[in-house]
C-alpha cells in the first residue's frame, strides 16, 4: 500500500495543471507536509490549492492517474522546490496580463487603456509599495506609456481593441464564467488587492474618454509633467509617482 500527497494549482502561462507529487509507504509524514506550506507560504504569499490524499498500490504517479483520471492532465514533480519555483513565476504579472484583464472588463482604444494601467500602477504602488508589473512606465506624448503593451496594440490605432479571450480557457457555470486573465490577476502574489485597485481605477476613470485622461496624466506638477521631453521617453520612476501622483488625479 503506498499513500499519496498532491497539490495542484492551474499554471497560466503553460496552460496546464501543475502539481507536487508526494508519496510513501506506510504513512505520509505531517512535517514534511508543512515544510511544503511553510515554504510555499514564504516564497508566494497567501496560495490557493486543490489538495488531494489518496492511497494506491504503488508510489508512482501512474498509480495515481490509474485510480483517477482527474489527474491525467496534471504535469506532475516530486521535487518540492521546483513546484514552488513554477508557482512563483507564475504569480508576476506583466502590463499585458493588467492589459488583457482591463479589456475583458471595459472595452478600450489603445490611448484609453494606457492612461488606465497608469492609474492601475499607481493605485498599486500607493496603495502597497510594490511594483504591479516589472515593465517601465515612460513619458510619451500624449501621457505614460508601458511600451511591451503599445507594441502589442498600436495596430488598433484610435479604434476600439477588439480583444477576446480564448474561449477554450474559460471556466463556466450556470451562472457565470471566469476568464484566463480574471484568473491570472487573482492568483498572482497580491490578486485581491490588484483586483481592488483595478475597480478602484474603472470606478474613477472608466467613463472617461481618452483625452481627458490624457490632460489628467498631463497636469502641472504629475510624474508625467516632471519628465517630459519630446522624443527622449524618460520614465515615470516609483519615486516620482509615489511623490506627484496627487496631481495627475
Amino acid at each position: 500500500m503506498a499513500f499519496h500527497f498532491v497539490a495542484i494549482m492551474s499554471h497560466y502561462h503553460r496552460g496546464a495543471r501543475i502539481g507536487w507529487h508526494y508519496s510513501a509507504p506506510d504513512k505520509l509524514d505531517k512535517e514534511l507536509i508543512n515544510t511544503f506550506f511553510t515554504k510555499v507560504k514564504k516564497k508566494c504569499g497567501d496560495v490557493h490549492f486543490g489538495i488531494h490524499k489518496l492511497s494506491t498500490e504503488s508510489l508512482s504517479w501512474d498509480s495515481v492517474v490509474d485510480k483517477d483520471e482527474f489527474f491525467a492532465d496534471v504535469i506532475a514533480t516530486k521535487e518540492m522546490d521546483t513546484f514552488i519555483d513554477y508557482v512563483s513565476r507564475d504569480q508576476k504579472l506583466s502590463a499585458h496580463d493588467v492589459a488583457k484583464f482591463l479589456l475583458t472588463i471595459i472595452p478600450s482604444s489603445h490611448l484609453k487603456l494606457q492612461k488606465l494601467l497608469y492609474y492601475c500602477y499607481a493605485a498599486f504602488l500607493e496603495r502597497t509599495g510594490e511594483r504591479l508589473f516589472e515593465e517601465p512606465i515612460v513619458a510619451y506624448k500624449y501621457g505614460p506609456v508601458i511600451e511591451s503593451v503599445f507594441q502589442d496594440f498600436k495596430i488598433h490605432g484610435s479604434s476600439i481593441i477588439d480583444y477576446q479571450e480564448d474561449g477554450e480557457f474559460v471556466l463556466s457555470t450556470e451562472k457565470n464564467a471566469v476568464t484566463p486573465s480574471f484568473i491570472k490577476i487573482v492568483n498572482s502574489e497580491h490578486g485581491i488587492v490588484v483586483i481592488d485597485c483595478i475597480l478602484d481605477v474603472l470606478n474613477t476613470y472608466g467613463e472617461l474618454d481618452p483625452f481627458e485622461l490624457v490632460e489628467k496624466t498631463h497636469q502641472e506638477g504629475g510624474p508625467w509633467h516632471r519628465v517630459y521631453k519630446p522624443g527622449e521617453n524618460c520614465v515615470l520612476t516609483d519615486d516620482l509617482i509615489t511623490q506627484y501622483h496627487q496631481y495627475a488625479k
